[in-house]
C-alpha cells in the first residue's frame, strides 16, 4: 500500500523541459541543438543504453547516444515545423537516480491575445467539461504560480482503437495579459501519474520567463 510519503515522492519528480528550436531559428541553431541532444542522451540515458546492449542478442547493437539523440532531435524538429506561428513545441522527461525515466514527451505551447477580460473562456479551451474522447470525467486542478494563474485538466481517454491514454490540457493568464495554452498526451501509466506536476513545473518556468521564451504571441 502506498503511503503519503510514497505519493509525495512520485509527484515531486523533477522534470526537465526544453523548447525545440523553430525552423525560422536558422540551421546553425538547429545544428547546435542537435549536438546538445546527442550529449543529453549520452549523459542521461547511458545506463539504459548500456543495459539494453548487454541484453541484446540479435547481432550488433544498433543504438548509440549519437543516433538516438540525432533521430529524436529530427523527429521533434519535424513536429515543431508543423505548428502555427503562435505555438512552440516543448519536450520533457523526468529523472530517477540521475537517469531519464522515458523518451521525451512532446508538449505544444500556444500563446494568445486574450479573447476578453474574463479568462473563464479558457475552461472551455482545455475541455474542463469533458471531450468526446474522454473515458472518464476530467479532473480539474487550479494552478497559481508566480506571475500567472491558471488551470490544468487531466482525463483518461480511449482512442478509436481502444488504446488508453492520458489527456493533459492546461491554460493560464500571465500577469502581462497573455493567455498560454499547453497540451500533451501520455500513454504510460507512470507518465500519467506525474504529468500534471510536470506540466505545472513548465507553467512556472514560462511564467518566470514571459513570452520571450517562445517569441511574440499573435492576435
Amino acid at each position: 500500500m502506498s503511503t503519503d510519503a510514497d505519493l509525495s515522492t512520485l509527484t515531486d519528480i523533477p522534470f526537465h523541459w526544453e523548447f525545440v528550436p523553430p525552423a525560422d531559428g536558422g540551421a546553425e541553431q538547429r545544428e547546435y541543438w542537435t549536438a546538445h541532444m546527442v550529449e543529453f542522451f549520452g549523459k542521461w540515458a547511458g545506463r539504459h543504453l548500456a543495459a539494453a546492449e548487454s541484453a541484446w542478442t540479435a547481432g550488433e547493437f544498433p543504438f548509440t547516444a549519437e543516433n538516438v539523440g540525432r533521430e529524436t532531435a529530427a523527429l521533434l524538429m519535424a513536429k515543431a515545423d508543423e505548428l502555427p506561428d503562435y505555438a512552440r513545441l516543448a519536450w520533457g522527461t523526468a529523472f530517477h537516480e540521475e537517469q531519464v525515466l522515458w523518451s521525451p514527451i512532446p508538449l505544444v505551447v500556444e500563446y494568445h491575445r486574450p479573447m476578453g477580460d474574463d479568462p473563464g473562456y479558457l475552461m472551455e479551451t482545455v475541455g474542463a467539461s469533458g471531450l468526446p474522447e474522454d473515458a472518464r470525467e476530467p479532473v480539474l486542478h487550479y494552478v497559481s504560480v508566480p506571475g500567472a494563474d491558471g488551470v490544468r485538466i487531466f482525463a483518461i481517454c480511449r482512442s478509436p482503437q481502444g488504446t488508453a491514454y492520458g489527456r493533459l490540457d492546461a491554460a493560464m493568464r500571465l500577469d502581462s495579459g497573455i493567455d498560454v495554452v499547453l497540451r500533451t498526451r501520455v500513454f504510460q501509466m507512470d507518465q500519467m501519474a506525474v504529468i500534471g506536476a510536470g506540466v505545472e513545473q513548465l507553467m512556472t518556468t514560462i511564467a518566470d520567463n514571459g513570452v520571450n521564451v517562445t517569441g511574440e504571441p499573435v492576435q
